[in-house]
């Protein structure tokens, strides 16, 4: 190598190794590091072997046999340095990294007062399950059903106060518990056929302890004691669901 490669190549080892490294953004000083990384591992090993002293003769490596076809050039790759590999690979996976958070991050949703809640569960639309007529009297816009947890089922309508429809409302309840069969009427044995409504940026949300005795609780496999709340999540259309 000339005195300009090695000045080249101690400038770009700096950029990659020091503490200030920012060669990862530069891939055309990647590339010439990576060239002369190899060229400099190559005059090393012909020095080396220039300077052993082999108890047999040496066979003939690859590099030192001539070509069959003389004048057609021959083109090899570099070999890159191995903290090169290791920084090119430590890049990709910062990358790959800051991705998966960005998609965790819009899906989980943490604790907004910090009093201990934690999301367990979340309900797509279930377009099988068919709300009770008289759940639903009065009702002129969408009603989405989601999926059953522990006994309970939730869904959407708008809010009647709401003329824009820009809220939601949710209503949770039991199927088990409620009796629809006496005309256009219904009877709940339950706590909770809860209704709620968003207001402004605010979304609808229910909340509910299962006390000992809570009928509700009956209809699920959890303790007596547990706080649940079930948040209509509009961006995803999903009910959010956390166990306090």
């Amino acid at each position: 190598m000339s005195i300009e490669e090695e000045d080249e190549l101690a400038e770009l080892r700096r950029r990659a190794y020091s503490p200030s490294a920012d060669i990862a953004s530069d891939p055309d000083a990647l590339r010439r590091l990576m060239e002369l990384e190899a060229r400099a591992n190559k005059t090393a090993q012909t020095t080396e072997r220039a300077l052993a002293v082999p108890e047999e003769p040496d066979a003939p490596v690859e590099d030192d046999i001539p070509d069959t076809a003389p004048g057609r050039p021959r083109f090899t790759l570099p070999r890159p340095r191995r903290s090169t590999v290791i920084l090119l690979t430590a890049a990709a996976l910062v990358a790959a990294t800051l991705a998966t958070v960005l998609v965790v991050v819009q899906r989980v949703q943490t604790d907004p007062l910090q009093v201990g809640a934690t999301q367990i569960a979340r309900l797509s639309p279930d377009p099988t399950f068919e709300v009770p007529r008289p759940l639903t009297v009065g009702i002129t816009g969408r009603v989405t059903a989601f999926e059953e947890f522990e006994g309970f089922r939730v869904f959407s309508q708008p809010s009647y106060n709401d003329v824009e429809g820009a809220a939601r409302c949710i209503t949770v309840w039991q199927p088990a518990l409620l009796d629809s069969s006496s005309g256009g009427g219904f009877s709940y044995d339950g706590e909770f056929l809860v209704s709620a409504c968003g207001a402004g940026s605010f979304p609808a949300n229910s909340t509910m302890l299962l006390r000992e005795e809570t009928p509700e609780l009956e209809q699920t496999d959890l303790p007596a004691g547990t706080a649940l709340q079930f948040v209509y999540d509009p961006a995803n259309e999903e009910i959010v669901v956390f166990r306090g």
